[in-house]
């Protein structure tokens, strides 16, 4: 990862929608404590009118910073989401939340009549910069904490691998967007590839142990590079190793692929890429022909 790049994790959307929630949360205990010592807060959630101003405030407060989790995560898909861009993104939430309450404020609290939007403003400001700056710098820190164990436990691989103690020395190159390659690994090692926003998560195994890397590169460019080997897709967000295939068998309303390892859940094979995978077991390329399907 480059130093100017913010951790990837912090940009995944599952992580970015818990980050809403976690907001959320916090916001409402900062407000709880705050709103007495102020002057200018009108939450409560003690007061009928109160209380609905102040969930409506913070549905419509929610919903757009799901907005800007939805916008972040179609800009990244284009663009290198550096720091100094995570920042002034989250300058631009600070600043929209602030003009939304200052609506609130003038709508609902005073009516429209005279009053001072600019003071509210920059109160809210204060506030909102304030109640976001804690669970965004923990959220940061943790995101960060994730990224740097991801690099470490892939190095540990790499040093193993190096030394010739792991893998059958059938290695494979896994490049990024940009053709960089991130990632060199044993096939062996290599269990399934599941695509999540615009990284595929690779998951390989090494002491025994699974682990996970966040590779930022489309699917279908990964499928690509990866034709002469075992790994076939079997669903539009999953890539298999055939040769970890333990068994076939269907699943509701869905066939599922049960691989070797039992810490892997079942993995959903689509109809699109059933017949694929069908040849491949039928003829044997598997890698373990007796345990197939159930």
């Amino acid at each position: 990862m480059k130093s100017h790049e913010v951790p990837k994790f912090l940009l995944k959307f599952d992580f970015m929608i818990g980050s809403v929630a976690f907001i959320a949360i916090f916001s409402i205990l900062f407000m709880l404590i705050y709103t007495p010592f102020s002057v200018a807060a009108w939450f409560d959630i003690f007061d009928g009118r109160s209380l609905s101003m102040t969930v409506m405030f913070y549905v419509a407060a929610v919903a757009l910073m799901m907005i800007s989790k939805v916008l972040m995560v179609w800009v990244q898909n284009r663009i290198t989401v550096t720091t100094y861009i995570y920042l002034l993104w989250l300058v631009g939430e600070v600043v929209a939340i602030s003009l939304l309450y200052t609506v609130f404020t003038q709508l609902l609290v005073f009516h429209g009549s005279a009053s001072d939007p600019v003071r509210i403003t920059i109160r809210a400001v204060c506030c909102v910069t304030a109640i976001l700056a804690i669970p965004y710098t923990i959220s940061s820190l943790y995101a960060a904490y994730k990224s740097k164990k991801e690099e470490s436990d892939i190095m540990r691989y790499r040093a193993k691998l190096l030394e010739g103690n792991v893998g059958t020395g059938n290695l494979i190159s896994l490049y990024d967007g940009n053709g960089v390659v991130k990632l060199t690994i044993d096939i062996d090692s290599l269990y399934y590839m599941e695509s999540q926003d615009n990284y595929v998560k690779i998951c390989y195994e090494n002491d025994g142990a699974l682990h996970n890397y966040m590779l930022r590169c489309r699917t279908k460019t990964l499928e690509d590079n990866l034709a002469d080997t075992p790994m076939v897709r079997c669903h539009r967000s999953y890539i298999i190793n055939t040769t970890k295939i333990k068994l076939l068998r269907p699943d509701k309303s869905n066939n599922v692929v049960v691989l070797k390892h039992p810490d892997v859940k079942p993995i959903p094979v689509s109809k699109s890429y059933y017949d694929k995978l069908m040849k491949l077991i039928a003829n044997g390329q598997t890698g373990h022909a007796g345990d197939k399907t159930e």
